[in-house]
């Protein structure tokens, strides 16, 4: 079998299956990651095995396991309030290291920064009903292992009834529901 093919050509077939083990887990990454992240393992691949390593090692006892788990827990928390859920994408952060991003809310731009205490958080895109033609905004913020909000866009919008501070896992009480 192997005599078949010249020295060329099992080269070539070393280097492609080489690729393709080396970017697998970017491909992986790509996918289950918010599109804040998810070309950067495309772009920088060996920030990937660091995912896929710390994938394998998810602890059994974390909460929200599943992005499933992550919308369902934001919709609860969010029901009864001026605040729509549309979808949940992982991010992959260095663990204790704060994070920040910013967004437009109506006419003003507010910066967030959030401290996660584990390496996985699930960002929580949504649309909030008082704010007139609202775009898909970060309404919220869920640490994957502990199920804890990390942040919540109800503290940002003036008039609306905030929720419990970031850190606690218990439902919201919105008032003004759409």
């Amino acid at each position: 079998m192997f005599n078949k093919h010249s020295k060329r050509f099992w080269a070539t077939v070393a280097l492609v299956a080489a690729i393709v083990v080396f970017y697998f887990p970017s491909l992986l990454a790509y996918r289950y990651t918010a599109a804040a992240q998810s070309s950067g393992f495309l772009t920088h691949p060996w920030r990937s095995w660091e995912f896929l390593a710390t994938a394998l090692t998810v602890p059994s006892d974390s909460h929200l396991k599943t992005s499933g788990a992550a919308e369902r827990k934001a919709e609860e928390l969010f029901d009864k309030s001026q605040v729509g859920v549309v979808q949940v994408r992982l991010l992959f952060l260095p663990a204790r290291v704060p994070y920040s991003f910013s967004q437009k809310l109506g006419s003003r731009t507010v910066s967030t920064r959030i401290t996660p205490p584990y390496r996985f958080v699930w960002q929580v895109d949504g649309t909030v009903h008082a704010l007139a033609g609202s775009p898909v905004l970060i309404v919220m913020m869920l640490d994957y292992r502990s199920g804890a909000v990390l942040y919540d866009i109800t503290s940002d919008l003036p008039g609306v009834p905030s929720s419990p501070s970031p850190g606690s896992t218990g439902p919201l009480a919105l008032a003004g529901a759409p």
